[in-house]
């Protein structure tokens, strides 16, 4: 079965990456389970067994029958390709031994295995791998061998996995006192570097490096790359290259971090100069092995600006105009840039006022371009050119300064009133305007035919209240259809909103209000008020155009009142509002036996609580105690009631209370706090005297006896500590008595409660317990 010698022997070592800087990472750890195994057994010579234990060597089984085994594990080795391998160890671990006392014969051999692994066909053993490593304990579950010779030469010969032989000695391997039993769970550990990938995505600033042709401005200029490692970007480094095309002799690299998975540098200060073409490259470098340096980034440095404004002309609108202008609003007029023959500019770029700017190429370098520009606004206005070269420099400025011609019509605005026809009286501007167009309210456009005069008349008439401010937009156009500027007009409808008092503005709930309300308006017949979200109410108006009525509100809080007046061609105003405020006061509650703060009174000492409402009269009152029902008592004849509470237990406590009156009307709630006192018992032992001192001791039994001070208490409550809760009955003496054995100084806890539930409060007292 054997076909080789110690693996020492059979693989070479691999190449070592040179150029390697300082390690900046971690090797990459991998422990691989295998991907199969198999045990054979010479009573089983046609068949494998997978899972349970894997027995090496010879041992007999129950019946006295002689076994001989062997174990194969097969491990994927695909990770590791193009990765450098540092270390690589086999571990099987050890279950039992057939005899301590007997050396350990294992081996580790590297199989070829041709298929099924039998008793019958086994894989030939290619290698013996030294080892094991040596260990002193009979059975040990760290039993390993150094495989990275044979883990680095698999690789390199393109082998995707490894199968290896755990095995008794030849010689020895019939011998049941050497046979061993094997975890089924092998493992290869592994350290291993994944070289890096070449530096992408290279940048200069913002610009990416795309192989186009690339001028820059700046003589500090960034630069930046995308790194790329398999085994991770913590700790990775790189270098980056700078260096003058027409002198790479002068080639700088400077190594730098990559922090956010990029390299970041600038070129050194001082190479980049104006008309030079430069480079950079970058390369990755994990410490164990570099990547390919990048191809390089190239780009030309234009470090000054052109040093001419271009000149402008337009044939339409003269430089320097004036009144009446030039061509007009909306109408469009060319606009010829030129660079004089300047080689460094290749665009132009142009703003102003009433016009959309731009950017536009020039026909050549030092050439010109024409653009089309269709002013918004009249009048005097300029635009505003700039030379651009190739690294985005701007020339000066020249300002082209001409007049726009109003071609937007006028609009004669009246003041107008509800109900009342207006007309708008319009004049055009446009040289052959046909029609006047407009929109009221951003409305669908209507039309009016323009006069032979150049004017036109649109009737308006507003019937009904609304927005006082309105828009008018209005624009001409001619017979071949081309619109004019528009005129963004508004004006204001008087609403006549009347003035609307109100006494009183802040007041109870059934206190009556009295509302006055006077306009200007005249020809008022009635008004329509609303108060709230009740229904219109439509009253006719006093001889003098006034109106008084009365509303006595039933609803607490705030309430808006409208009112509009009504004229005789029943024409209604805009709304007058007003508003008010109606309020339902929250009761007082006072109580001589549980008045807040300090805690007074106690479980079960009934107390007297008494309700009044000062300010709104009310015929009784609504309260509620803490968690209780709500409960409703009568109000006397001052308008005052009493309850009578008794508490279960002491601490914090409150009562709701609200008022109703006579209408049933609810008033605001009132939360009334207050504290009720504990009446703990007291607690007495004769192992712990008052006026001596103690007899406990650990181990021995401790009496309590406690006197409950709530009064029908029919049983004590005690713990110690934090423990469980223990319940003792109160005898026909009002008294109750426990033990307790401690074990050291403990802590008391004792209270007392009554059928109906009344829970006295507690008391708490530390003991302490002297050793015997």
């Amino acid at each position: 079965m054997r076909a080789g010698v110690l693996v020492a022997a059979l693989v070479g070592g691999l190449a070592v990456v040179s150029g390697t800087a300082v390690a900046a990472q971690s090797p990459n750890r991998a422990t691989l389970s295998p991907t199969t195994w198999v045990s054979i057994d010479s009573r089983s010579p046609h068949e494998g067994v997978v899972g349970g234990d894997a027995r090496i060597g010879s041992w007999r089984d129950e019946v006295g029958k002689h076994h001989v085994g062997k174990v194969y594990f097969t491990f994927d080795l695909a990770r590791f390709v193009g990765t450098q391998v540092f270390t690589a160890s086999i571990r099987t671990p050890e279950l039992a031994a057939n005899d301590c006392a007997k050396p350990r014969a294992t081996e580790l051999w590297v199989v070829e295995p041709s298929g099924a692994i039998t008793w019958a066909d086994q894989p030939r053993e290619v290698a013996r791998v030294a080892g094991p490593e040596v260990t002193d304990e009979c059975v040990t579950p760290w039993l390993g061998w150094n495989v990275l010779d044979v883990v680095k030469r698999s690789v390199a010969e393109g082998r995707s996995s490894l199968t290896v032989a755990v095995r008794v000695s030849e010689e020895l391997q019939g011998d049941v006192a050497y046979g061993r039993t094997h975890s089924g769970s092998a493992v290869l550990d592994t350290t291993f570097n994944t070289p890096p990938g070449t530096p992408t995505g290279l940048r200069l600033d913002h610009v990416a490096c795309t192989g186009e042709p690339v001028v820059l401005a700046d003589a500090w200029q960034r630069v930046s790359a995308q790194v790329n490692d398999a085994d991770g970007l913590y700790g990775l480094q790189g270098r980056l290259a700078y260096w003058p095309v027409d002198a790479p002799e002068r080639r700088v690299e400077v190594l730098t971090s990559a922090g956010g998975g990029r390299l970041s540098g600038s070129f050194p200060t001082g190479m980049i100069q104006d008309g030079g073409t430069y480079a950079f490259a970058a390369r990755t470098e994990d410490g164990f092995a570099n990547s390919e340096w990048s191809a390089p980034c190239v780009f030309t440095a234009d470090l000054v600006a052109p040093t001419k404004a271009p000149t402008v002309t337009s044939t339409v609108y003269r430089e320097n105009g004036g009144p009446p202008g030039d061509g007009g609003e909306g109408l469009a007029g060319d606009f010829t840039f030129s660079a004089d023959g300047d080689q460094d500019v290749v665009a132009f770029e142009y703003t102003g006022i009433g016009i959309v700017g731009g950017r536009v190429d020039a026909d050549q370098p030092g050439g010109s371009a024409t653009v089309t520009v269709t002013p918004t606004t009249d009048g005097s206005v300029s635009i505003q050119v700039y030379g651009i070269d190739r690294a985005g420099h701007w020339s000066p400025v020249r300002t082209y300064r001409y007049w726009v011609r109003t071609t937007a019509p006028y609009a004669e605005r009246p003041l107008f009133e509800l109900g009342v026809p207006r007309d708008v009286l319009l004049t055009a501007n446009q040289d052959g305007a046909t029609t006047f167009v407009y929109r009221l309210d951003g409305g669908a456009e209507q039309t009016v035919p323009v006069g032979p005069d150049g004017t036109g008349r649109v009737t308006l008439v507003f019937s009904e209240p609304g927005q006082a401010n309105r828009t008018f937009t209005v624009w001409t156009v001619d017979a071949a259809g081309v619109k004019s500027g528009i005129n963004d007009a508004s004006f204001y409808v008087d609403q006549a909103w009347p003035w609307v008092d109100v006494d009183v503005w802040d007041g109870l709930v059934g206190q009556k209000r009295v509302f006055t309300v006077t306009t200007d308006r005249a020809g008022v017949v009635s008004y329509v008020y609303r108060i709230g979200d009740n229904p219109e109410v439509s009253v006719p108006a006093a001889p003098d155009g006034s109106l008084t009525f009365e509303h006595t509100p039933m609803v607490p809080g705030a309430t808006d009142v409208l009112v509009a007046s009504v004229n005789g061609a029943g024409v209604r105003s805009g709304w007058g509002e007003t508003s008010f405020i109606a309020e339902a006061p929250e009761p007082t509650v006072t109580s001589a036996d549980y008045p807040g703060y300090p805690a007074r009174g106690g479980p079960g000492v009934t107390g007297t609580f008494t309700f009044s409402s000062p300010r709104l009269p009310v015929v009784s009152y609504r309260y509620a105690f803490g968690g209780e029902a709500e409960q409703e008592v009568v109000a006397g004849a001052d308008g005052t009631a009493s309850v009578r509470w008794t508490p279960k237990k002491p601490g914090y406590h409150w009562v709701r209370v609200s008022g109703v009156t006579a209408a049933g009307v609810v008033t605001d709630e009132r939360s009334f706090t207050f504290w009720v006192e504990a009446l703990p018992p007291t607690v007495t032992s004769p192992q712990f005297p008052a006026d001596g001192p103690s007899t406990a001791r650990p181990g021995q039994p401790v009496e309590f006896t406690v006197t409950p001070a709530v009064p029908g208490s029919h049983e004590v409550l005690w713990r110690i500590s934090f423990n469980t809760t223990q319940v003792v009955p109160v005898g026909p003496d009002g008294k109750a008595t426990f033990t307790y054995t401690p074990l050291g100084s403990f802590q008391l806890t004792v209270s007392s409660r009554t059928p109906e539930g009344v829970e006295s409060g507690e008391v708490t007292r530390t003991y302490s317990v002297q050793p015997a």
